[in-house]
């Protein structure tokens, strides 16, 4: 997939998620009117959207990390881990409805970045393949053309 591509992919994502904050945001004040951040939506929509860009692009970029070496998967595991408890704790003094409904919508983004790395990496290594045959392919013919080569006909060579 072309670098181009993959931006629009990602943009696209991102003002989906966006408006999916949005959304979700408007109908829990249709729920409950009286919500702590009635009056500061812009805000709470801005931090939801930064944290959902700092678990995705954690995720994405550190996959390709993480397999470099044995424990760095366990690593960013730890960073994602703590980077959900930070970010839900906040909701602990309102409930567990609160928390859930802060880590799940996380969690998924996290699940999507894997997602989207595998088809990314998937994509990529399809290309580098075909990239490869064409080379090979390039390179058989440019050897068949040499000059002085002898033509293997009908089973012979030049050591018979």
């Amino acid at each position: 997939m072309k670098k181009s591509v993959e931006i629009a992919v990602h943009a696209f994502f991102w003002v989906v998620f966006t408006a999916f904050v949005y959304m979700l945001c408007r109908i829990y004040l249709e729920a409950s009117p009286n919500a702590p951040f009635q009056q500061h939506l812009s805000y709470v929509i801005f931090l939801e959207v930064v944290m959902g860009l700092l678990f995705f692009y954690t995720t994405f970029f550190g996959l390709p990390w993480s397999k470099m070496r044995p424990g760095r998967l366990a690593a960013l595991s730890a960073i994602l881990l703590f980077l959900l408890l930070f970010f839900a704790y906040p909701a602990t003094r309102f409930g567990i409805w609160q928390v859930m409904s802060s880590l799940i919508p996380h969690v998924i983004v996290i699940f999507l970045a894997v997602i989207f790395r595998r088809f990314s990496d998937s994509i990529r290594l399809e290309r580098e393949k075909q990239e490869l045959v064409i080379h090979q392919t390039k390179s058989e013919l440019a050897l068949l053309k040499m000059p002085g080569q002898p033509l293997i006909t009908s089973g012979k060579n030049r050591f018979n």
